[in-house]
């Protein structure tokens, strides 16, 4: 039942009347007022409520005990502009609804209206409830909020397209009579090219400007450029055309693309096309792209690599092979013939034999210290070491398994620096080796200090092509002129550089008056 607080009033009666008039069904008018949602409210001149459903009592706190004045339900700001509405509507003046805080401290719209009939007059006040809706605006605004920045802020580059064109295009096609797509693209490309200018960009997120090192969003959205249109973005979008042509809603492929900057850039394309209840939504084409670059740069290597590797086990079992196969023929022929070779044969074929030894103990070293590098396995001891006799050890080895290695010279003086002797004469032993067997026909040795004690090995070959001088230094590394500069294992120059950094040293390479020089730097005795 609704709320009965004021009935002093002289017109009451008439008033009801006059609500009564205005239906045919005075009890269905009263269900409406008793068993309305909203809060509503009849207030006389002197806003006490004449009467109020049960709506209205409980959001404003009315005692049905005693007469309301309408304001104390509100805070007193709020009582204040109520007030000022309400004095508006008694003016007959164009008023708005006013927001509010009640007494509870819940939000509401309150408006009102003058009620007329039979001499009797008062107001009708409605209250709408803010709190709930405000707080559905609030989290509608929130989730907005949440996709724009989950769009905004992927680390996948998206972009949502308009396809619309292409696709009044592709009915026109049809209506023309054509039955092959990819026939059509291929006989008419300035078709293909025009239907991909028609296409809008509407959005894009940051990751698209990174990706495409765009100057800004704007310029993307401008639309694709001429320059990006090359035979791979051609083709992909032709598939794009066939996906739609096909009545499909995905496609997904890879490609090449050019960035602004002009850079091929590789990636992985995803398209999707949102249905309706009318059906497909070209307007709202969404596109991501995944930037593949480094993933394929990565890939190449890796192919490489393992194909680097497979390499070097068949060069591992030629160079293995020749020096044991070696030794082993010249030691057979020396147990079944010994007293049939006379005396400086007999020291020729051991002297052989000796060469051939030394040779595969110098190759078998190489694979054991990769290894051992590999497992983090390699100890390096410091000592003060004189680079010269170092330098004259390491070419002694190499002469024992190469008599043309006499001509190479040592130059320099006396040279101290703080290194691991064993790690250092393997080094320079491999340098020398390098230059001998794969460099010019003049070699030497010249060891000295700059900033830095160094030992450097020079020869007058042709030089390392200016794109492989810093991947001879990788393991396993194969190009066109992988056998005159890596060696017959490909092992040699990477087992080098990580020995001198891991004594704090370095190796480099350089190529100055048509000589090339390894130099190895060790620190400061």
């Amino acid at each position: 039942m609704p709320i009965h607080l004021k009935q002093t009033h002289s017109d009451w009666l008439d008033l009801q009347q006059v609500f009564i008039s205005q239906s045919s069904d005075a009890a269905l008018f009263r269900a409406f007022f008793e068993h309305a949602h909203t809060p509503l409210l009849i207030v006389d001149d002197d806003l006490q409520v004449l009467e109020a459903n049960a709506t209205a009592s409980h959001i404003l706190g009315l005692d049905s005990g005693s007469p309301n004045d309408l304001l104390s339900g509100f805070w007193s700001i709020s009582a204040t502009a109520v007030l000022r509405m309400i004095e508006g509507v008694k003016r007959r003046r164009p008023v708005s609804p006013v927001s509010a805080r009640t007494s509870a401290d819940l939000l509401v719209e309150v408006d009102a209206f003058l009620i007329e009939g039979d001499g009797a007059a008062a107001m009708g006040v409605i209250v709408t409830d803010r709190s709930s809706i405000d707080e559905a605006q609030r989290q509608l605004k929130d989730q907005e909020e949440r996709y724009r920045s989950l769009f905004e802020w992927a680390p996948v580059a998206m972009r949502e397209e308009d396809f619309t064109a292409v696709g009044l295009w592709l009915g026109r096609l049809r209506a023309e009579g054509v039955m092959d797509l990819a026939a059509h693209m291929d006989d008419h490309p300035e078709d293909v090219e025009r239907a991909i200018m028609s296409i809008r960009t509407s959005r894009v997120n940051a990751a698209t400007v990174d990706l495409l090192k765009a100057p800004s969003a704007l310029a993307i959205t401008r639309g694709f450029r001429e320059d990006e249109l090359t035979p791979q973005v051609l083709g992909s979008f032709k598939d794009q055309f066939l996906t739609l042509w096909n009545g499909d809603t995905d496609h997904q492929a890879d490609f090449v693309g050019v960035n602004f900057i002009g850079q091929p850039f590789e990636c992985r394309l995803w398209w999707k096309v949102p249905r309706t209840a009318a059906g497909r939504d070209l307007s709202r084409v969404a596109v991501s792209l995944l930037d593949l670059t480094q993933l394929r740069a990565t890939e190449r290597r890796l192919e490489r690599l393992v194909a680097d590797k497979d390499r070097f086990i068949a060069s591992v079992s030629h160079e293995l092979r020749t020096p044991l196969s070696a030794v082993l023929g010249l030691s057979e022929e020396l147990a079944t013939n010994w007293e049939r070779f006379e005396e400086g044969e007999l020291r020729e074929l051991t002297g052989l034999i000796a060469a051939q030894s030394a040779d595969l103990a110098l190759l078998v070293e190489d694979l054991l210290v990769a290894a051992n590098l590999d497992a983090g396995r390699v100890a390096i001891s410091g000592a003060v070491v004189d680079l010269k006799e170092l330098a004259a050890r390491a070419l002694a080895d190499c002469q024992r398994s190469n008599p043309s290695v006499d001509s190479v010279e040592i130059l320099g003086p006396t040279t101290l620096a703080f290194a691991d002797p064993v790690r250092t004469r393997q080094i320079i032993r491999n340098l020398i080796t390098n230059a001998v067997r794969y460099g010019g026909d003049e070699v030497a040795v010249n060891v000295g200090a700059s900033n830095r004690p160094y030992v450097a090995v020079i020869d007058n070959g042709e030089g390392i092509a200016l794109e492989h001088r810093e991947s001879i230094f990788v393991a396993y590394f194969q190009a066109e002129t992988q056998e005159r500069i890596l060696g017959s294992l490909g092992l040699g120059l990477s087992i080098a550089r990580e020995l001198a950094r891991r004594m704090d040293g370095d190796l480099s390479y350089c190529y100055e008056d048509s000589r090339s020089s390894f130099r190895l730097d060790l620190p400061q005795a």
